[in-house]
Order: structure tokens, then C-alpha cells, then sequence
């Protein structure tokens, strides 16, 4: 027999190639279609979420986590507490649950009814369909502690050096924390000024310059307000610090310094930002008993009026001090005409 030509074994090579080729295609072709074919089916659970932080304190800021589940098959669900790897508290334990969403909520508390410690925990889910089981954590944290404010105070710019602002505040927090920070008369529960929430530090200061005008930048009637901060986290556990500050956009100095019973006694005035007032500046004077001092004290400072008030110019108008009666335990008011200053004057200062 002769020898196959040389055009005839080049056939047979590129046939065999070409079948490999068809075989590798067809290969390839099956492992992307066979998925679709025999499609994977989904988990028993679909849809696990929980509340990540929160604060079980009746307070009525998050007070209660949420555990929501959609399952795609009926199930028997577990839901268990879990802090470093020991029980806790159940939710739910080997319940039957339909196909379909559903939610549970989780009060803080064990299975004994007490509250639990702040700190990180578990929320392990399971759930069973014939053989079917799913199993997964997800972490929640417990967080009943309020920020802890270390210093407020507030200044009352009419007893204060000369600056700006007629409120001076300062807060000091211990942690981290949103703060909020408002004015208002006493008694009322709308504030007259708000500031915030503005983020604080660890350590950190927030600093407040009230300069006693309203939302509407028109200025708020002299007297006494409350000055409120209060401190908030993630969780929204809260705390407020109260103080006083009287607005009076007038101060100065007792003239003589430190008087005694049965001295007359006048007033030198400036503004609160220092600006002198004209000695010629229409007055009042009046003695008022000493119940309290802004930024101190919650309470009304100014009590009862001892002895006649005096009316004239800033420069001149005096009042006497009673006899028997302390100095220290008086406040020396003095007011502009048109009732647009009052300054508290300190007769225990000088």
C-alpha cells in the first residue's frame, strides 16, 4: 500500500483539531449553563437585620432593639442573647414561622427579667427546614450611659469684666457627645435661643456667647434666663446641666466701693462690652435683697426693695444704705429710663 499524500494527513490534523475545539466549546458552554439548569437554591433565612445600638432605659429614646427576619421557606426560628459565648436571653426558641417577613424586638433584659449590663452582644439566629439550617450572629451593642458633662459655667456679662456677649458659657465633656445649648425665661418651655446640636470631643469645650437677643436678632427683655446644655450620644442617652445668667446689658461699680450702713451710695455704668454711659443718662437706683446669684444659683436674685428707690442722671443719683441692714445682702439695681438696662451691681465688690 502507498503512502497517504501529504495533502490528505493535513485533513486528518485540522479535523482533529477542530473536533477538540468543538469539545472544549461544548465543555464550557454546559458549565455556564448548568447553574441555570440546576439552579442553587436560596437560603431558608433571606433578610437578617438587628439593631446595632441602644439604650434600654425607659427613657423613650431607643429603647428597644429590633430583630427583623424574612425567611423564604416555613421554619423553626431560634433567637438567642448571647455575651461572650454564654446565653442571655431568649426571643424566640424553636418557634414555628411562616414564609414571609416578620420582626422581634428585644428588651435589654435576660431571661430573669433583669436588665442586662452595658456592653457588646449576640443576636445569633437560627432556623431549620427539614434539613436545611441556617445559623449567624450579628453584634448589638447595650448603651444605658449618659455623656458626663465635667464643668458648665455661666457667666452674667453685668458681673462680669467687659466682652462680648451677655451670656458667657462654657461646657467641658467628659466623652463624646452632641450637645445642645438654649436660652429661655423662666417658666416658659420655648426657648427664646438655640445652638445646635454641635459635636464635642472627648475632653472637649464648647463655648457660648450669647449677646441676649431672640431668634429674630431682636433683643430679649433684661432680666433673668435659664441657660440649658444638654448632652447626647449615639445611643441617645442624655443628661442637662441648668444655670442662670441675667441679661442686663449695663454693669459698673458701687461708688463709694463697699459701703457701709447709712452710706448714700451711687453707680459709675458702662455697657456689658465696656463702652462708657454718660454720666447725663437718665436712672433709676434701688436697693433689692440678695435671693440669689446668676450662674450660681437657680433661684430669682432679686428680692424684696429695702428703702426708697432714686430717680436722675447716672453721674449723680444715689440711695442710702438702711442702718441694721448688711451691704453684702443687697443687690444695688440700676436701670435705664426706657428699661433697656438693668445691671446688678455687687456692693461687696472693690
Amino acid at each position: 500500500m502507498s503512502p497517504s499524500p501529504p495533502g490528505g494527513r493535513d485533513r486528518v490534523r485540522h479535523g482533529i483539531v477542530a473536533a477538540a475545539m468543538l469539545a472544549l466549546f461544548v465543555i464550557a458552554l454546559g458549565v455556564f449553563l448548568l447553574p441555570f439548569a440546576f439552579p442553587t437554591p436560596p437560603p431558608i433565612v433571606t433578610r437578617f437585620q438587628a439593631t446595632q445600638l441602644f439604650s434600654p432605659d425607659a427613657d423613650g429614646r431607643r429603647d428597644v432593639a429590633r430583630v427583623n427576619i424574612r425567611l423564604h421557606e416555613p421554619s423553626e426560628v431560634t433567637i438567642e442573647i448571647q455575651r461572650e459565648g454564654e446565653h442571655v436571653a431568649w426571643i424566640l426558641e424553636d418557634a414555628p414561622r411562616p414564609r414571609g417577613f416578620f420582626s422581634e424586638a428585644w428588651d435589654g433584659r435576660d431571661d430573669r427579667g433583669l436588665p442586662v449590663p452595658d456592653g457588646t452582644y449576640a443576636i445569633r439566629l437560627s432556623a431549620r427546614s427539614g434539613k436545611k439550617e441556617f445559623n449567624k450572629p450579628r453584634k448589638i451593642v447595650v448603651d444605658t450611659t449618659a455623656p458626663r458633662p465635667a464643668s458648665l459655667t455661666v457667666a452674667s456679662a453685668t458681673l462680669s469684666e467687659p466682652g462680648r456677649g451677655e451670656c458667657r458659657l462654657e461646657l467641658v465633656s467628659r466623652d463624646p457627645a452632641s450637645v445642645v445649648l438654649q436660652a429661655r425665661a423662666p417658666g416658659a418651655t420655648t426657648p427664646v435661643r438655640r445652638l445646635g446640636a454641635r459635636p464635642v470631643r472627648a475632653e472637649g469645650t464648647v463655648r457660648w456667647l450669647w449677646d441676649g437677643r431672640n431668634s429674630a436678632g431682636k433683643p430679649v427683655p433684661p432680666g433673668l434666663y435659664v441657660i440649658e446644655a444638654a448632652l447626647s450620644d449615639a445611643a441617645r442617652n442624655r443628661v442637662e446641666r441648668v444655670r442662670t445668667c441675667w441679661v442686663g446689658r449695663l454693669a459698673g461699680e458701687a461708688d463709694p466701693p463697699r459701703p457701709a450702713p447709712r452710706d448714700r451710695v451711687g453707680v459709675r455704668l458702662r455697657r456689658t462690652d465696656g463702652t462708657p454711659v454718660p454720666s447725663t443718662t437718665p436712672i433709676s437706683l434701688v436697693l433689692r435683697r440678695r435671693t440669689g446669684v446668676p450662674g450660681v444659683t437657680l433661684d430669682d436674685p432679686l428680692g424684696a426693695q429695702v428703702g426708697p428707690g432714686a430717680r436722675g442722671q447716672a453721674g449723680s443719683t444715689t440711695v442710702m444704705i438702711p442702718a441694721g441692714v448688711n451691704p453684702a445682702a443687697l443687690w444695688l439695681v440700676a436701670s435705664t429710663r426706657d428699661g433697656q438696662g438693668v445691671a446688678l451691681i455687687d456692693l461687696r465688690a472693690g
